[in-house]
């Protein structure tokens, strides 16, 4: 099962994807459709100084991602736009 959803970041530390997560995910992809805003992607203590850069209109590496795992993300200023794609091993995903 394959789930996409949108989300928006800003300065504060936000979970992602914001509604939670698939049952039984196994991959997490995030594309960063901001235009001009670099997102910044890690633990609950990622910051714009020691998260993994996501440039504008480009793709995170895929996370193997169980749905225990939690990924953060924020920019540095204002707010993007992005895009979260899952992929779980059950048929519904829920």
């Amino acid at each position: 099962f394959i789930h996409t959803t949108t989300q928006t970041l800003t300065t504060t530390l936000s979970k992602i994807p914001g509604y939670g997560e698939l049952a039984n995910r196994r991959t997490l992809q995030v594309y960063n459709n901001s235009s001009t805003i670099t997102i910044f992607l890690g633990g609950s203590d990622v910051t714009s100084d020691n998260g993994f850069p996501v440039p504008p209109k480009s793709y995170s590496p895929s996370f193997d991602a169980s749905p225990q795992t939690v990924l953060y993300g924020l920019t540095s200023s204002s707010t993007a736009a992005i895009r979260v794609v899952e992929i779980s091993d059950e048929s519904a995903g829920r």
